[in-house]
């Protein structure tokens, strides 16, 4: 039994980073070329699960209207790149869409120029979502931002290209967080070498969003090193943390364990083994941790995750359909 338990948890050290391969389906990167938009304003379609929330039985709900509450609502309805399913993935024009339809939590992964300028993209190269080819540690920022960001999203297949050429780019971590003061983040550090974390929180402070991010990162390296950089910094668990945390949830726990994270985001399954058991939610929650599950863009899913394991947040593709969950659920935190 023990042995057996190893090997899924083994598999489960993968189960992290927000989506940390490349992934299925098309769409673009980043934003569009403007600077001056209006700050998009965090949705309300997060929700209080039956798990999430600080208020006792009895006691009254909590406030989630901050960025900083909202990080530590549920169920919070977060965007993976932005709703890639919508508009093209890493835009200022999906982030601005995804917080129309109801986003409360907007998620984006870096990486870093030649120059030194953090963009705002999943992949490490430019190759998948835009017309530009290359690995981005390698280009410049100013080559980066000739590329056409909404080239290869789709919605049908390959059918139509509606977002190319108009003027979609790649963004910078800066120009996000200045365009969306009032939202909160989850933000993976794609980069790992050379190391990115000193630049990265550098940045974060200057827009005092330490305060409102849960930083996440595949590597286990970089989260170290960026919980020694940041310690105010809320945090996700790494691979090798994560496999620790899903096998004592599976077996009677070391009484001296603790989890070095605030917030525990995996998938539903992988290699097509399930990840989710019965235990795994209430054991994360009875340290005060948040739950997300990523990338759930089914109905039945999302609707399984809130009503019958009290899941503290999800990351989707598809914003607007789990506004629809969240509002249908009647489970959307106070204001």
């Amino acid at each position: 039994m023990t042995t057996k338990l190893f090997i899924l948890a083994t598999v489960a050290l993968f189960a992290m980073g927000c989506g940390s391969s490349a992934g299925s389906g098309t769409g673009g990167t980043s934003g569009d070329a403007g600077n001056g938009g209006s700050a998009g304003t965090a949705g309300s379609g997060g929700a209080a699960g039956s798990g999430g929330g600080e208020g006792g039985a009895g006691g009254s709900e909590p406030k989630c209207a901050t960025p900083q509450e909202i990080l530590r609502c549920g169920v919070v309805n977060i965007a993976h790149r932005g709703g890639r399913r919508i508009r093209p993935e890493h835009t200022l024009l999906a982030y601005d869409t995804a917080l129309e339809d109801g986003t409360d939590i907007l998620e984006l992964d870096v990486h870093e120029t030649s120059d030194g300028e953090i963009v705002v993209m999943h992949d490490d190269t430019l190759d998948r979502t835009t017309d530009c080819s290359g690995p981005i540690k390698e280009q410049t920022f100013e080559a980066i931002r000739t590329c056409d960001a909404g080239y290869e999203f789709t919605p049908d297949g390959g059918t139509t290209y509606p977002y190319r050429g108009t003027g979609l780019v790649v963004p910078t971590l800066q120009e996000v967080l200045a365009r969306y003061p009032d939202t909160a983040f989850v933000i993976e550090i794609k980069q790992e070498t050379p190391s990115i974390v000193d630049h990265f929180v550098e940045v974060m402070d200057e827009y005092d969003a330490i305060d409102k991010t849960v930083g996440a990162a595949f590597s286990d390296a970089v989260l170290v090193e960026l919980r020694a950089a940041a310690p105010a910094l809320a945090t996700n668990l790494g691979v090798d943390e994560t496999r620790e945390f899903w096998l004592q949830s599976q077996i009677t726990p070391d009484p001296t364990y603790q989890p070095p994270a605030e917030f525990l985001q995996i998938p539903l399954r992988f290699g097509g083994i399930d990840l989710l058991h019965p235990n795994l939610v209430p054991f994360a929650q009875s340290f005060g941790m948040k739950v997300h599950f990523w990338t759930i863009n089914d109905e039945t899913e999302m609707r399984m995750l809130i009503e019958d394991y009290g899941i503290d947040g999800i990351m989707t593709d598809d914003p607007p359909l789990l506004t629809e969950v969240i509002n249908d659920l009647d489970v959307a935190p106070p204001e």
